[in-house]
This record gives structure tokens, C-alpha cells and sequence, in this order.
């Protein structure tokens, strides 16, 4: 004989097993992350340069020199100064496309700090094994386990209250919807991340890139003027280049790409979760109040 339970309520459950069918996190929200030691490696690619413009700027200004020579004891007479003659620029014409072939790139980035990210995070399911869970309600479960056989007695029903069994088995229950305040992490580190060789099908820029080149000083030996230091007057050009180059697309295509990180700190991590659709097997439990019994 077994007994029909509408209801009751477990203290404690052991899980043996844990099936999760869904569960959704996020929107993930990260205080901080550090990247330290990274190295990035990449070979074999061929960059494609889109609609490529070279600007050339030319800063000009006039250097200016007096010096008048004094018998001995009284001191010579030297003034100059820079007058800025302002500077002119030009465009050379566009060039439609420049291939490049990009080998033995590599790039070290000692340490990479990133603020105030935000993630979200596609469902996955979860298999979790001995778990331990606490306050579990189950309806209409067979008790106990290996039922019990009373002879020679008739009844056409039994109420009970109040009374204690000390053992049941339930084969499987079920949970709709699991849900709680977020997950708070305060600092966690990955560390010895290693990513093998991989293969890049395609690279594409999503905005223009602007390249700028530093401002070259011609030697004074080659500036346009005339005169020196020594000179009653020297006055002599200055030209100032510099060029800007405006790249509209970068396309990077077959590039084979390694990379290393010697540590990840994760900061302040909020992870807020639901989990849907729990099936959990194989339940013991072990200590059981019933507030009703029907036979």
C-alpha cells in the first residue's frame, strides 16, 4: 500500500542530479577590466586599402640674424627672431585601392584597462551534479519508500494530521521558473589564457581611418637663405612638412592570428539570471512534515 500526499514539505533534499534546460543572464555589467600581457601575433593577411588620400601641409616661417662685431671689451651685438608666415596645404589625387600584404605582425600590449562594460549573453543550458537544496515543495508524491501492507483490517478512508515520515523517494520533479537578486562578483582573475593559431576569414573597418605622420625639420644645411651666425645678416626659410593620410576601408582578408594573455582581472561583476524549465532526478529526501494524509 502506498500513501497519496496532495502536499508536503521538505526540509532538506539531496540532488543527485540536475538538468537546467534554459537559462538566461544578463544584461551582464562589468565595473572595471584589466588586460595585462597581451601579445598578438598575425601573418600571411592581405590588407586592402579603399579610396586612399595623402593631405601634405607645409609650415613656413622666416629665421632672422643681426650681429654686428665690437672691438674687444664690449660685447657684440646679436638679435634675431622667427616670423610665422602661416603654412598651405593640398590633396594629392585619390588612389581607388593599395594592396598590402601584412607578415609577421605583432603587437604587445603590456596592460589594457577598460571601464563601465556591458554584455548580454545568449541562453544556454546547465547540467549541475550533487547539489544540496533546501525548503522544496512536491505534490501528490508516494510515500514511503517501499510502501507498507496492514492484514486483516478494513477502512473505507483514514485522515491523519501532523505526523512524520522518515523517508520518501521521489523520481523526478519539475520547476517552472528560478529567479533572485543578481549575482554580485567582486574580482575574479583568469590567468595563462592562450589562443592558438586560428584563421580570420575577413577583417572590415567599420569607420574611416585617419593616419598622421610626424612633422619633419629640414637641417639647417639645406634651408633656403643666406648668411650664418657669424654673418652681419642671415635670414633663412624654415619649411615645416607634415601629411595626414585618410584611409575611407581597411579590408584584411585570410590573416592566420595567435594571441596570449598572461592575465584578465574582472571587477565589480553584476550578473543578474532566470533559470526555466529544472528537471531534477533522483531525489532522497530526508526529513518530511506532512500536514495531511489521505488513505
Amino acid at each position: 500500500m502506498l500513501a497519496k500526499v496532495p502536499k508536503l514539505d521538505a526540509q532538506q533534499v539531496g540532488l543527485q542530479a540536475v538538468s537546467v534546460g534554459q537559462v538566461a543572464l544578463g544584461p551582464i555589467a562589468v565595473s572595471q577590466l584589466v588586460l595585462n600581457g597581451a601579445d598578438f601575433s598575425m601573418s600571411g593577411a592581405q590588407g586592402v586599402l579603399r579610396n586612399v588620400t595623402v593631405t601634405v601641409t607645409l609650415g613656413i616661417r622666416v629665421e632672422w640674424h643681426v650681429h654686428v662685431g665690437l672691438p674687444d671689451g664690449i660685447p657684440d651685438i646679436n638679435e634675431g627672431g622667427t616670423i610665422p608666415l602661416g603654412s598651405f596645404s593640398f590633396t594629392a589625387p585619390t588612389i581607388p585601392q593599395i594592396n598590402v600584404l601584412l607578415n609577421n605582425v605583432h603587437l604587445n600590449i603590456p596592460s589594457l584597462t577598460a571601464q563601465n562594460i556591458s554584455a548580454s549573453a545568449n541562453p544556454l543550458s546547465l547540467q549541475l551534479a550533487n547539489v544540496a537544496a533546501d525548503q522544496i515543495e512536491a505534490l501528490d508524491v508516494n510515500l514511503p519508500t517501499a510502501g507498507f501492507t496492514i492484514t486483516g483490517l478494513t477502512l473505507s478512508s483514514v485522515a491523519v494530521n501532523g505526523i512524520d515520515v522518515p523517508a520518501a523517494n521521489v523520481g523526478q520533479a519539475t520547476v517552472g521558473h528560478v529567479h533572485g537578486d543578481p549575482l554580485k562578483i567582486t574580482s575574479f582573475t583568469l590567468g595563462g589564457l592562450n589562443l592558438p593559431t586560428v584563421t580570420i576569414p575577413a577583417i572590415h573597418s567599420t569607420a574611416p581611418l585617419d593616419i598622421p605622420s610626424p612633422t619633419l625639420i629640414l637641417p639647417g644645411g639645406n634651408r633656403p637663405g643666406f648668411g650664418n651666425n657669424n654673418s652681419l645678416l642671415s635670414v633663412h626659410l624654415d619649411i615645416q612638412p607634415s601629411a595626414l593620410t585618410h584611409i575611407d576601408q581597411l579590408d584584411i582578408t585570410g590573416a592566420n592570428a595567435s594571441a596570449t594573455v598572461s592575465q584578465i582581472v574582472v571587477n565589480d561583476v553584476t550578473l543578474p539570471y532566470d533559470a526555466l524549465n529544472l528537471t531534477l532526478s533522483q531525489i532522497g529526501i530526508n526529513t518530511i512534515d506532512i500536514p495531511a494524509l489521505t488513505l
